[in-house]
């Protein structure tokens, strides 16, 4: 039969359909290679007085505005509005992106270190570590995210929006802000971070929005029906939020600035500061992937749903707690025992709030969901690992707190989009249902 596909044609067009957007992003990264060989250093020493002219100025200033972080929110606010109904699978795309995208950003300017035009006009250099935030660009990425998921819902918009950011894209080479290779790059992230959203949650077209409007009708209807023990669980994750935050100002006003919590014989001791170390280590990005692994390993069926849980889980715990780190600027009892410094974005200090506390409740949390049995061992090793940053003197007690409280959170977020409870049927629960059937026959 002509019309009927089998699995195995199914599989082929999937990987025709892969094909083209990997063929487009090699394309793209040999683009940025032969930018960054032939092109940044020529256009950074290229003489731009036209750019000084008061329409020019006023346009790149646009630009700059449209792309930047402080106006997402806004530009985000009118998409939503538009998708009408669909609201909430648009905005979880939307916020699915923007974290990616964000953490693939951020974390490449702080590993690459690659000194803004305006501040070393040179391409060849590249500090390293927290040396410089020109590669990649932010406002690309932000741009040419925005640009495809818009597209994607919006196809009337599909021209103006690819205009836009192509536009955003340039202004920043233009005002000296970034290279040529940067902004490429920064396009590429940018349009892979949505395509991967929008793979996540398709958009709704006229082929799939009668299913997918009674999907949504489906999950209201089950809402409304486990109503009552969603409002008992969420008035407990108030009360432990608001117990967390006034733990914390307990610990900032009382014993943060105990000088005996951080040098004392008995931290001083060469066994506690080997397990000080060892729980150091256990919260370190480097072992997250082989923590990952194992709990992937023992959620068998389930390894995909968990795959995805533990990966945005990870994006917002590490994004929010990069930013409030940077928004506080608090510094290190071992650099500086004053709790009451706060220097804000001035200074680079990472002491509030402890990204490993934040990782490893994160993590104790989804495990702890998803395998019931270890709950309780998943958070004392995360309590563990968060006490020894204090032991190390890395981190004040009010840090771990909110840290973990920050953890905690964002693994509720995730949870809230990923439930385990969709995926606990297994292989055994499917053929014990299908064998009454069998029998009958």
């Amino acid at each position: 039969m002509s019309g009927t596909s089998s699995p195995e044609n199914s599989s082929s067009f999937l990987r025709r359909q892969a094909v083209i957007p990997g063929l487009l992003s090699v394309f793209a990264l040999i683009c940025a290679w032969l930018a960054f060989v032939h092109l940044d250093q020529a256009v950074v020493d290229l003489e731009k007085p036209w750019t000084e002219h008061p329409a020019w100025a006023v346009a790149l200033t646009i630009a700059t505005w449209l792309g930047s972080w402080q106006l997402a929110p806004l530009i985000a606010l009118l998409v939503v509005i538009a998708a009408r109904p669909h609201w909430r699978r648009l905005l979880k795309t939307l916020g699915v992106a923007y974290l990616l995208r964000t953490l693939v950003v951020q974390w490449m300017k702080l590993l690459i270190g690659r000194p803004r035009p305006r501040v070393l006009a040179d391409a060849t250099v590249f500090e390293g570590f927290g040396g410089g935030r020109s590669f990649p660009s932010g406002h690309a990425s932000f741009a040419f995210m925005m640009a495809i998921i818009i597209s994607a819902w919006f196809p009337r918009w599909r021209w103006p929006v690819w205009g836009i950011a192509i536009f955003v894209a340039i202004s920043r080479v233009l005002v000296n802000a970034h290279f040529t290779s940067d902004i490429i790059v920064g396009a590429l992230i940018g349009t892979v971070t949505g395509a991967v959203a929008l793979w996540i949650w398709p958009p709704v077209t006229d082929e799939n929005r009668e299913a997918i409007e009674r999907e949504r009708l489906e999950r209201r209807s089950d809402r409304s029906a486990e109503s009552h023990a969603d409002e008992r669980r969420l008035a407990m994750r108030v009360l432990a939020v608001v117990l967390a935050i006034a733990a914390a100002l307990l610990s900032y006003w009382y014993i943060d600035p105990l000088p005996g919590l951080y040098a004392n014989s008995f931290v001083e001791q060469s066994w506690v500061s080997t397990v000080a170390r060892v729980g150091n280590w256990l919260g370190t990005w480097e072992l997250a992937p082989l923590l990952a692994a194992i709990a992937l390993i023992a959620a068998g069926d389930r390894w995909r749903r968990m795959f995805y849980t533990l990966l945005v889980g990870y994006i917002i715990q590490a994004t929010s707690t990069e930013l409030v780190k940077d928004l506080f600027g608090r510094p290190r009892p071992s650099q500086l025992r004053d709790p009451d410094l706060f220097f804000s974005c001035v200074e680079k200090h990472t002491s509030f709030v402890s990204g490993h506390a934040s990782y490893v409740f994160m993590f104790a949390v989804i495990c702890g969901t998803y395998f019931p049995r270890v709950r309780i061992p998943a958070y004392i090793f995360a309590g563990f690992v968060a006490a020894s940053r204090v032991a190390q003197s890395a981190h004040y007690p009010s840090d771990i707190i909110i840290g973990g409280l920050m953890g905690v959170l964002s693994a509720w977020i995730v949870l809230a989009i990923w439930p385990p409870e969709a995926a606990e049927e297994t292989e055994d629960e499917r053929s014990d249902d299908e064998a009454p059937t069998a029998r009958a026959e």
